[in-house]
């Protein structure tokens, strides 16, 4: 794709960094260690576009959290819009209603679509992956402010990319609404592309001790919100697939591209190659001239 102008140095120095990190073996700093390989070839195709680079992503999930720790107390709570959650006095986060507070964890996590299993087996053994108890724990029971709820969720494909300008954050906006991501929009340079295909729905919460989950739903329950999930796995694909190729269809990408290092390798090869044909044609030539004598 031509350009009028080259993108800004500092979004160059972003990019950079960004695709440096992608390529390097070590771990990045999410849950995870590094992106999902389901959404690599989108995070490829993006990348090679010399005004877009990706920043963060996930393809889709089915996720068992288990909630952190809610610091402070009710009243630290009240009148906050939301219970988003406030300041202590000493300046410390309280956790916040249905937030991740401290201590938060994943118990069971996936980023394929269930197959061949929706059928068969203990869904409280494989979500809650075999720490769940039907033995409840009165005081806790009590204690309703600090109980660590249980979640299941059904998250869709997110992505965010760091945009060169505003016009092209705003073309990429249009193709990610006309795919179905109609929750996308953008802040200043960066974009979100994303969609509504949530679940989020609390099926138990953590003993006193945290080590046990005590469920609040039957399997029949959980059965019904992983065929909720596998059908929304369905169309988060399909939704992707769509922006993938309305992204390359729309920039012209996926087409390879000779750099000037890759150029150069080419040239030197075709030339090697032309010299040696060369070479071989005057050695049949003297051949044919001079055969060889029996002696």
């Amino acid at each position: 794709m031509p350009l009028a102008f080259g993108p800004p140095a500092a979004f160059l120095a972003k990019k950079t960094h960004i695709l440096k990190e992608l390529a390097s073996p070590l771990p990045d700093l999410s849950p995870k260690g590094g992106p999902d390989v389901q959404i690599l070839p989108l995070l490829n195709l993006i990348n090679s576009h010399p005004l877009l680079v990706t920043t963060s992503s996930c393809s889709g999930r089915v996720v068992i959290y288990a909630e952190g720790v809610r610091t402070g107390n009710r009243s630290q709570l009240d009148g906050v819009e939301g219970g988003d959650g406030t300041t202590d006095e000493s300046g410390g986060s309280v956790g916040s209603v249905g937030g991740k507070g401290s201590g938060g964890r994943w118990i069971y996590v996936t980023h394929d679509e269930p197959v061949g299993t929706i059928e068969s087996g203990s869904w409280s053994d494989l979500l809650f992956n075999g720490i769940h108890t039907t033995t409840d724990d009165a005081v806790h029971k009590a204690d309703l402010f600090h109980r660590r709820y249980v979640h299941f969720k059904f998250e869709p494909m997110i992505l965010h990319i760091l945009c060169a300008n505003s016009e092209i954050a705003q073309k990429v906006l249009g193709i990610a609404l006309a795919a179905g991501f109609r929750e996308s929009g953008y802040n200043g340079n960066i974009l979100a592309v994303r969609c509504s295909l949530r679940i989020d729905a609390p099926v138990g919460y953590l003993s006193a001790s945290g080590e046990s989950i005590i469920p609040l739903v039957d399997d029949n329950y959980l059965r019904t919100l992983m065929q909720m999930s596998i059908e929304r796995f369905i169309e988060n694909k399909r939704r992707t697939d769509r922006f993938f190729e309305s992204v390359k269809r729309s920039f012209n990408l996926g087409v390879e591209v000779e750099t000037k290092e890759e150029r150069r390798i080419r040239k030197r090869l075709e030339g090697l190659r032309r010299q040696r044909d060369l070479l071989d044609k005057r050695a049949l030539e003297m051949t044919m001239e001079y055969p060889a004598k029996n002696f």
